[in-house]
């Protein structure tokens, strides 16, 4: 029984249908109104406001999907939730009634409890989205009265918070663009939340990650660095870079990104169960690190943000296979600076992650490629190590970044004494804070490669 007394418009051209379905709404406690047509619907719509919609498809002079879009099209009715009712059980009648703008699809002959779950669950994401769209009328309404520049950004930041939180809720279940259904949540970063999904045409596992408008990325400009994330990663064609397969913005507004569904964990996860690792272990995995980040070099493309949340062992079909994630935050090489660029500079933030950053970012001078090396490099040292070349002292990053632009790390054969020399050294070079000093990454591979058939070979 719904909390309050829902109104349902009920459209079928068969008599026997429409009795069926009102019997049992009207015994659920919900007011029912019914039309035989789609012009009589569209009417009805108008002057009694149903807060769901049932929806046959097969009808004479104006079909479902007709009506819906008809719906969709009108102010006054877009935001009521379509339901599509039909004997047709294909994938290309579900695609494009989704694509007319229907929430969900129930195929006839229906189970009443089926019919009852998806009504009351559209329902509920209704009655959520107007609760949210009064939040934010009210946030808004207290922006205006903010006369504190700061005070309105960080009160923008909690809307947009409350409101991806809330989303990110509501979209499993959910079709974007009628190609991709929204599953479970499987993590989360700076740029947004991802969903394991599955196109629906093709009946294919994927992974879908939906941009989240936060502090620094809530702006016209923050949308384009989502849809760089795509565009650069889209150039990138290797084996370990994790392959991006579509990016858009759906018909109601959200940004999404479409990958291969990895299976696995991150190297961060792996590091936090077994600390240090064996010198031919941590090669293995950053051997293939390279050569993505030579791919990119290639492409005129930085990745900005190494470290081991972003580096990803997928298992596939043959064994481990070494990922690079999350390219949105990388730089394109001659191309002219971006706005958002400036506007990160301005604000004092930075574009990474400040733990792993080289010293030439970290002063905001000029860098290329082997600004990810020296990311490497740190990565490699904790990796050998069990921990980073410095740990923080104190609260922010200023503290940390001055000591690894002025400081040297702790050997690091003092912290694994069986280290072999000849690594160390590879390892410090990469960590050089001067960038011609350091190796490219296809030379650290190679090296590491070299490094690990003289190994085997003894």
């Amino acid at each position: 029984m719904p909390e309050t007394k829902a109104r349902v418009l009920i459209v079928d051209d068969t008599p026997a249908n429409l009795t069926l379905l009102s019997e049992l709404l009207i015994e659920r406690g919900f007011e029912v109104v019914v039309a035989t047509n789609g012009r009589r619907a569209l009417t009805l719509a108008e002057q009694q406001r149903p807060d769901v919609i049932m929806l046959d498809i097969t009808m004479p002079e104006m079909s479902g999907y007709e009506v819906c879009r008809i719906l969709k099209a009108r102010e006054s009715t877009r935001a009521i939730p379509v339901i599509f009712l039909s004997s047709h059980d294909e994938v290309a009648d579900k695609v494009t009634a989704f694509r007319a703008g229907g929430v969900d699809y129930v195929t006839k002959p229906f189970q009443v409890e089926e019919v009852m779950a998806r009504l009351e669950s559209q329902l509920q994401i209704a009655r959520l989205r107007t609760e949210l769209e009064e939040k934010q009328r009210d946030l808004e309404r207290q922006n205006v009265e903010l006369a504190n520049r700061n005070a309105d950004l960080l009160l923008a930041h909690r809307r947009s918070d409350l409101v991806f939180s809330a989303l990110s809720d509501l979209l499993p279940g959910q079709v974007l663009d009628g190609k991709y259904l929204i599953e479970d949540k499987i993590g989360a970063g700076g740029f947004g939340s991802v969903f394991r999904g599955k196109h629906v045409q093709l009946d294919r596992a994927v992974a879908v990650k939906v941009f989240r408008p936060s502090a620094g990325n809530d702006t016209a400009a923050g949308l384009e660095r989502f849809r760089a994330e795509g565009a650069t990663a889209c150039r990138l064609d290797h084996p370990n870079v994790v392959n991006v397969l579509d990016t858009g913005i759906s018909e109601t507004g959200i940004a999404y990104l479409v990958m291969e569904l990895l299976e696995g964990h991150t190297l961060a996860e792996e590091l936090t169960l077994h600390g240090a690792m064996s010198v031919d272990r941590c090669i293995a995995i950053v051997i293939p690190v390279c050569r993505a980040l030579t791919e990119a070099a290639s492409k005129n493309v930085v990745h900005r943000d190494i470290k081991p949340s972003n580096v990803f062992l997928h298992r596939g079909r043959d064994g481990e296979i070494v990922k690079v994630v999350d390219f949105g935050i990388a730089k394109l090489l001659g191309e002219a600076p971006d706005a958002n660029s400036e506007e990160l500079t301005r604000s004092g933030m930075f574009v990474g992650s400040p733990t792993y950053m080289s010293p030439e970012r970290l002063l905001g001078s000029d860098y290329d490629h082997r600004s990810d090396v020296y990311s490497v490099g740190v990565m490699l040292y904790q990796l050998l190590s069990g921990r980073l070349p410095f740990e923080a002292r104190g609260t922010g990053y200023a503290p940390l970044a001055l000591r690894y632009l002025v400081e040297d790390p702790p050997a690091l054969r003092d912290l694994a004494p069986t280290m072999p020399a000849g690594l160390e050294s590879v390892v410090m070079t990469a960590m050089a804070r001067r960038p011609e000093a350091r190796m490219s990454a296809d030379e650290l591979a190679t090296l590491l490669a070299t490094f690990a058939r003289e190994r085997s070979a003894t």
